[in-house]
């Protein structure tokens, strides 16, 4: 309160008529400027805190009058613009739109502060409106306005808005470019700015950096605009519906909608309930069962209600509140059972939303394809999918690998609508076209090549710098060698989130991928040229808690219920656990022992319910996402010896159709301070008769891309990990620093087989849509024929036995599938190595 508590102080000593009584001349012209500041001020601050709109008008009736009074006509275009914004913060655009053209600039006006802010309103005027064309125009001029008076805040203002205005358009990387080249002009963050900045990364499903940005502009509002306060909770409760916390986004929007009501905004109070509404219709989705017929029938009856406010409310009162609301009252009847008034319902709202937020073009694609399967056209419901998935394919997202998977926050809704259906018809081949759809649609990678960006390669070396300086200081114990490790790690994490986010503003190139169909693999595995009738694909997924699976081979498909979700994922928790023990030489033997049986144990029952109930003792190609795709599939009891590999979609590759690119070399590379290190790396180069060999001071980052940019086959003998908060900063650690994920983004890596002899690189994180990334992913994504990689801890012993043998098998022509499961057959204790790789016949 305190801008509201300094105005009114300031009000109170010029609102003495004595005061200007004995002022003459310029000073008192001065003081009466100073008053029409104050009234304006304090008008601004008034509404922002209490959203008592009267009152502030009032104040700005009183400073038109002191305007008029003194002859102060050049004061009247701050007074009209401020009656204009506080319009258009109350959600008044018509009254705003007068008040702003009442005082619209001539092109060669005078710059001024006061005609900077008034393009500027205007162009926000133009953003609430949904008229970005029109916005850029105005903040274009206002930018330049603020340079020409040498006032940056205005012109941090204006560029950040054009920002806004681009993420109107659809471009992500632009707008986010704009933002933060605005954010440089600026001091500090402002909150509206973090808000609008996380709805440009929750557009493009990166939900829990929004989610960050949401919280910091939180903590500045302490006592600050109740009006963007409001807004701030509004885009929260979106975020927190995208992460399934539905209970927190209900009352996240209820609270928007009171504050909103208390400043007299009806659109935007609008907007707050059907983010509400959306919300209690998500947990009806995936959370709790949906009510009675009864319950479902009143709950569309409020959407309805809520749909006929915003149809009087211009394109953005439909875009924003109809529209939405029409489609939540039409998938409430259809749970219902009222297909009819769903169809109905659904015609309602346009089936060319043209340039409308992606979020509603694809949720009315949804409800398309949900009401065509509900009445039994299946044609229609895969159409529908398919509109929904090219117009997610077309969507600019940000440029970078990060950011496609991230994209597959938006599929989650055509996907579950999709699989759904397809489970229901009982058809393993429909389930399994169903889900292969849903992988592709976040599939791939953004870049065809490296980002050139100079800065982004000097963040990047800075960051690898600061993790070299904090190992440098070792095992320290001292408060001081602490601290300054601490203050290096700070440091480096810093500067990845930097490269981060740069690189999220360097324009991709992404292709989309297609899915294969049940039918394809089936005729790929009859006319494989050696014999598959043993081969078998499964692709596993979940629904709720269910597990299933659809089994493939050459002669057909079956679908199978595999019990709960949460079962396996208890045995799968205890088996790394157990991994973990077990790989450790410092733990007593006797502790190691009794790991080794729990984990006997835990890998049985996930061999049980994963894949005995399946049959096939030939060659296992596993599809899944999420914990199934991380799981030590090659040491389950039954697949120990026999050839398995795992990918998070069936890429379906033809051997006879030969590499996509020529290479020739052998590379082996073993990073610094491995007990076993260097022997694996001579005893792997020995298996090849041309191997090269870098280790210590040679096994540097350079070299390791350069390898893997042009060698056939790649061995990485060094200290892994796995960043579960931000995969794409896993790392090998090398002679001269850590290997990120992150520089793989745009390498090109057909034809590599890529062996990963490090701890746990093999993981990978799931984000909200599901999908993985991590050191081993980012290769597969690149293109990499396969990569063989650990789940859980390595011990540098297995490492030393397994490694030779496994290239041996590769040196002989063995596919890696299939040289693994020889290299690990006759080791006494389970083996976390798996193989990922696309589906080769």
């Amino acid at each position: 309160m305190h801008a509201l508590e300094t105005y009114r102080e300031l009000r109170s000593l010029l609102d003495d008529d004595r005061l200007l009584e004995a002022l003459h001349g310029e000073e008192r012209r001065e003081g009466s400027v100073l008053r029409v500041r104050a009234h304006l001020g304090l008008a601004r601050a008034t509404y922002e805190t209490s959203g008592d709109l009267a009152e502030a008008l009032s104040l700005l009736a009183e400073a038109e009058r002191t305007c008029e009074e003194e002859g102060l006509d050049g004061e009247l275009l701050a007074v009209w613009g401020q009656h204009g914004l506080l319009l258009l913060r109350s959600g008044d655009l018509a009254g705003a739109r007068e008040a702003l053209d009442r005082v619209a600039p001539d092109d060669d006006a005078e710059p001024s502060f006061d005609l900077g802010v008034i393009l500027l309103n205007r162009g926000a005027l133009h953003l609430e409106a949904g008229d970005a064309t029109a916005a850029a125009r105005d903040l274009r001029a206002a930018a330049k306005v603020g340079r020409a008076i040498g006032n940056s805040v205005l012109e941090a203002h204006a560029r950040h808005n054009l920002g806004y205005a681009a993420f109107l358009s659809g471009d992500l990387p632009a707008a986010l470019r704009e933002m933060s080249d605005a954010a440089e002009l600026g001091d500090r963050p402002e909150p509206v700015v973090l808000m609008d900045r996380s709805r440009v990364l929750a557009e493009a499903g990166l939900v829990s950096d929004a989610v960050a940005a949401l919280e910091l502009a939180s903590s500045l509002l302490e006592g600050g605009s109740a009006v963007v306060r409001a807004e701030v909770e509004l885009t929260l409760a979106v975020c927190l519906m995208d992460m399934r916390q539905f209970d927190r986004a209900v009352a996240a929007a209820r609270t928007s909608a009171r504050g909103f009501e208390r400043a007299a905004n009806g659109p935007w109070r609008a907007r707050a309930r059907v983010v509400e509404l959306q919300a209690q219709l998500g947990a009806d989705r995936f959370g709790r069962r949906p009510g009675s017929r009864a319950t479902l029938r009143r709950r569309a009856a409020r959407a309805l209600e809520l749909a006929e406010l915003g149809k009087t409310a211009g394109t953005v009162g439909r875009l924003t509140v109809a529209y939405p609301a029409l489609l939540m009252a039409a998938e409430w009847s259809a749970m219902a059972g009222d297909l009819d008034a769903a169809r109905a319902l659904l015609a309602r709202v346009p089936a060319d939303l043209g340039d409308a937020p992606l979020s509603l073009r694809l949720e009315r694609t949804a409800m398309t394809a949900q009401v065509a399967f509900a009445r039994g056209s299946r044609s229609a419901g895969v159409r529908a999918v398919r509109h929904g998935q090219r117009t997610l394919a077309a969507h600019r997202g940000l440029g970078s690998v990060e950011a496609v998977a991230a994209t597959g926050l938006h599929a989650l809704r055509l996907n579950l609508v999709d699989v759904r259906a397809a489970l229901a018809t009982g058809d393993a081949a429909a389930v399994f076209d169903a889900l292969e759809r849903g992988r592709a649609a976040a599939a791939g990678t953004a870049r065809l090549v490296p980002p050139d960006d100079a800065r982004l390669a000097e963040l990047l070396e800075r960051a690898r710098a600061e993790h070299q300086a904090a190992l440098a200081l070792g095992a320290t114990a001292t408060p001081e060698g602490i601290r300054d490790k601490r203050g290096h790690l700070v440091e480096a994490r810093r500067l990845q989130d930097e490269a981060r986010e740069l690189s999220w503003q360097v324009e991709g190139e992404r292709r989309p991928v297609e899915p294969v169909s049940a039918r394809e693999v089936r005729a790929a595995l009859r006319a494989a040229p050696a014999p598959r009738d043993a081969d078998v694909v499964v692709s596993y997924s979940t629904l709720d808690d269910e597990l299933f699976a659809v089994r493939l081979d050459a002669r057909g498909s079956t679908l199978h219920r595999l019990g709960a979700r949460s079962a396996m994922l208890e045995q799968a928790r205890r088996a790394r656990a157990d991994l973990t023990v077990v790989s450790n030489p410092l733990i007593p033997a006797a502790l190691r022992d009794a790991a080794g049986r729990s984990l006997a144990q835990s890998l049985a029952r996930l061999d049980d319910q994963l894949v005995r109930p399946l049959g096939g003792a030939g060659d296992l190609h596993v599809v899944a996402r999420g914990q199934l795709l991380t799981l030590p599939w090659s040491a389950l009891t039954s697949r120990v010896g026999r050839r398995t590999w795992v990918g998070e979609r069936v890429h379906l590759v033809r051997s006879a159709d030969g590499p996509a690119v020529h290479r020739d070399d052998v590379v082996v590379l073993a990073g610094p301070d491995t007990e076993g290190g260097v022997a694996e790396a001579e005893a792997v180069a020995a298996v090849w008769s041309s191997a090269r060999v870098l280790v210590r001071g040679e096994a540097t980052v350079h070299e390791a891309v350069r390898a893997l940019t042009r060698a056939r086959v790649v061995h990485l003998a060094a200290h892994g990990t796995h960043a579960q908060d931000n995969a794409m900063f896993s790392s090998l650690r090398l002679a001269d620093g850590p290997l990120f994920a992150h520089e793989l983004d745009g390498v090109g890596l057909a034809g590599a087989t890529v062996v990963l002899s490090a701890c746990e690189l093999g993981l990978s994180s799931s984000d909200v849509g599901g999908e993985a990334l991590g050191f081993a992913s980012v290769l597969l994504r690149h293109g990499a024929d396969a990569v063989i990689a650990a789940v859980a801890p390595l011990r540098d012993d297995v490492a030393v036995r397994v490694m030779p043998s496994l290239h041996a098998g590769l040196r002989d022509g063995l596919r890696p599938g299939e040289a693994l499961a020889r290299a690990v057959a006759d080791e006494p204790e389970p083996v976390p190595l798996v193989c990922f790789g696309p589906l080769v016949l």
